[in-house]
C-alpha cells in the first residue's frame, strides 16, 4: 500500500470517528467540500454553459407565454403542436444541463461541451417554433378582420336598402282593378338566426336556389309578416332592390319544418310567414314579375 493510500484510509477513519463517536469534549469535524477547484479554462467553459442555460430558460418562459396566448387564435393547430414539442425538449435539456453545471462530475469539460450543443439546438428550435406560432396568429387575426369587414359591409348595405325602402316615396301606380302596391324590404340573406333577429324579411338563398327563384323571403308574423294579411292573388308587391311582383297564388296550411319540395318551383320569388304566428299555418305567396 502506498503512502498516499495509507493517508486516505486514515482520513476516512478519522471522519467516521467524528461522525459516530462524539465525546462531549471531542472537537467538531469540518465536512470537506465536494466541489473541486476549477482551472481558469474550465471556469470559462462553465460560465459559457451557465450563460447558454440562462438564455434557454428565458426563451422557454417566453415561448410558454406565446403558446398560452395563442390558444383558439390560429387557423391551423400544427404550429402550436410544434411549439409545445420544442418547449418540452427545452425543459428536458435545461434540467439535464443544470444538473451537470451545479454538480459537475469528473469529466466536466466533456459534459459541458456536449450539453452546450444541446442548449444551442434547443434555443434555435424554440425560436423557430415561436416564429411559426406568431405567423399563425397573424394569419388568424387577418382572417378575423376580413370576416368583420364583410359583416360590416353587409350590415351597411342592409341598412342602406332599408333606408331606401323607407324613403322611396309613394308606391308605383298599380294597374286598374288593383288596390295598391305593398312595399317589402329584404334586409339580408341568411337562415333561422337572421329571421329570429326580427329586422325584416330574410332571403333564404338555399331554398331560393332549390326552387329556381330570385329570392325566398321569410319573416315572422310578429316581425312584419302580419302586413301580408289580405294580400291575395293579383296583388302587387314591390321588393326594394328586386323589383315589382304580382301574387300568382298562395300555398297555405303548411306545418313548420315542411320540405321545400312541397312548393311549386319556377316562380320568380316567394314570400313566407306563419299566419297568426301559428307553426301549423305557414303560408307561402308565389310571385311573378309584374
Amino acid at each position: 500500500m502506498t503512502a498516499r493510500h495509507v493517508a486516505l484510509v486514515l482520513a476516512s477513519f478519522a471522519l467516521l470517528i467524528g461522525a459516530f463517536a462524539r465525546p462531549i469534549d471531542a472537537p467538531t469535524w469540518t465536512v470537506p467540500t465536494t466541489v473541486r477547484d476549477s482551472a481558469p479554462g474550465e471556469q470559462l467553459v462553465r460560465a459559457s454553459a451557465v450563460a447558454k442555460l440562462r438564455v434557454l430558460e428565458q426563451a422557454r418562459s417566453a415561448a410558454q407565454l406565446v403558446w398560452d396566448d395563442s390558444a383558439d387564435r390560429v387557423l391551423d393547430e400544427s404550429p402550436r403542436v410544434k411549439l409545445h414539442a420544442a418547449i418540452t425538449r427545452a425543459t428536458q435539456v435545461a434540467e439535464r444541463v443544470r444538473t451537470s453545471v451545479v454538480w459537475p462530475g469528473t469529466t466536466l469539460e466533456a459534459t459541458v461541451a456536449a450539453n452546450a450543443v444541446a442548449l444551442d439546438h434547443a434555443s434555435v428550435a424554440l425560436a423557430s417554433a415561436v416564429s411559426g406560432v406568431d405567423d399563425a396568429v397573424t394569419a388568424w387575426e387577418a382572417e378575423q378582420a376580413r370576416l368583420a369587414a364583410e359583416a360590416e359591409a353587409a350590415r351597411q348595405a342592409a341598412a342602406a336598402a332599408a333606408a331606401a325602402a323607407r324613403h322611396a316615396g309613394a308606391p308605383r301606380a298599380a294597374p286598374a282593378g288593383v288596390a295598391g302596391v305593398h312595399i317589402e324590404s329584404i334586409w339580408t340573406s341568411g337562415g333561422q338566426s337572421e329571421i329570429d333577429a326580427c329586422r325584416g324579411s330574410v332571403n333564404v338563398a338555399a331554398v331560393a336556389s332549390y326552387l329556381g327563384a330570385g329570392f325566398y323571403a321569410a319573416e315572422h308574423w310578429s316581425c312584419g309578416g302580419s302586413a301580408w294579411r289580405g294580400i291575395g292573388t293579383g296583388s302587387l308587391v314591390e321588393f326594394a332592390g328586386y323589383g315589382t311582383y304580382r301574387v300568382a297564388g298562395l300555398v297555405g296550411g303548411l306545418s313548420y319544418g315542411v320540405d321545400a319540395s312541397v312548393l311549386p318551383a319556377g316562380y320568380a320569388g316567394y314570400y313566407q310567414t306563419c299566419i297568426g304566428g301559428s307553426s301549423s299555418n305557414m303560408t307561402v305567396w308565389l310571385l311573378t314579375r309584374a
